[in-house]
């Protein structure tokens, strides 16, 4: 894969510039694969992974046909955010992103901060599933 890279079982780091709208239609469709596995699954991103306006295009509109997918199989996504004042600002702005956010929301620091927060956002989600199956 191109802009993911499985860290552990079941745990993604968004990885690759994102850059042309073929970029976008790439990610989706590896994105779609990851979907299609029909596990739970948790996503890290970095703050220097974001879109540029022509890759983003796709993106979003793939995002918005899957929203109830995404919401069923994305335990969770965390953000790495190195920047102090840039993760207090997104800290402050997260209530109000994650209203629009068909799955839970984290911040982290560093990427092990954030591998530690998806582990736990992902057990969490799992511990539910199976709780909801007995």
């Amino acid at each position: 894969m191109k802009f993911f890279r499985e860290l552990e079982p079941d745990v993604y780091l968004g990885v690759g510039k994102l850059e042309t709208e073929q970029d976008g239609h790439d990610w989706t469709g590896e994105y779609d694969a990851l979907l299609a596995r029909g596990r739970l699954m948790a996503i890290i991103v970095t703050d220097g992974d974001r879109p540029l306006p022509p890759a983003g295009k796709p993106m979003i509109l793939w995002m918005k046909t899957r929203k109830a997918e995404l919401a069923r199989l994305v335990a969770g996504t965390v953000h790495v955010i190195e920047d102090e004042e840039e993760r207090g600002s997104m800290e402050r702005a997260l209530p109000g992103r994650a209203k629009a956010s068909p799955y839970p929301v984290a911040i982290a620091a560093t990427e092990a901060e954030a591998l530690e927060k998806a582990r736990v956002i992902l057990d969490h989600a799992v511990a539910e599933a199976c709780a909801a199956v007995k």
